[in-house]
């Protein structure tokens, strides 16, 4: 005779945890602390949405920008503006995020100064996406630099899809020499994978 348990299907999970007391008072606590971050971060972004509205744009967040289609040219000076003031790193991840447009080139040296000196996860990692976007070939060294800083932890990671659209011949030789970086390795894998392909 086995001593298996009967599996507990994810409707039975969901009851026996609703009826726990503890995990109830637990879960209700983390949604109020949620909540109460989203209010702060609002709170703190309230100039940025003032000034991207009084310019035709009805945002709540910068974070609208990040996820829409519609092109936003004359936001853009107004979000470089705002990236560079003292935000909750969250509200400086949403505008970085929202200049991950080829259209914020112009703004190259504000966003690797930021991402050089910036200490906070979400906001680093957010100018890595603006950066990895608008780099090309004409800034190819200085992208190659960032990715070999190891300063910069685990965002240099968003950093390589610019690497792996680059033409420059110096760029595959960086990425085979990356390879053995252990933040780096697999997604240089990756890229090196699909750069093969389309080689052929």
């Amino acid at each position: 005779m086995s001593n298996k348990k009967k599996p507990v299907s994810a409707a039975e999970l969901m009851a026996r945890l609703n009826s726990d007391p503890e995990f109830v008072a637990k879960r209700a606590r983390e949604e109020a602390e949620r909540q109460a971050r989203a209010a702060e971060w609002q709170r703190a972004e309230a100039p940025l949405v003032e000034e991207l509205r009084a310019a035709g744009f009805e945002v709540d967040s910068a974070w609208d920008l990040v996820n829409t289609s519609a092109p936003y040219p004359d936001a853009l000076p107004i979000l470089v503006d705002h990236l560079q003031r003292s935000y909750p790193s969250r509200v400086r991840e949403g505008i970085a995020r929202a200049l991950a447009v080829p259209e914020s080139k112009f703004a190259w040296d504000v966003l690797t100064r930021l991402y050089r000196n910036e200490g906070e996860r979400d906001a680093k990692d957010g100018l890595a996406v603006a950066i990895s976007v608008v780099a090309d070939d004409e800034v190819i060294d200085e992208m190659l630099g960032l990715v070999r800083d190891e300063r910069h932890g685990p965002s240099r990671i968003l950093l390589l899809s610019a690497l792996g659209r680059s033409e420059d011949p110096r760029t595959r030789a960086a990425l085979m020499e990356l390879g053995t970086d252990p933040e780096l390795k697999k997604e240089i894998q990756v890229i090196l994978r699909r750069l093969k392909k389309r080689k052929r």
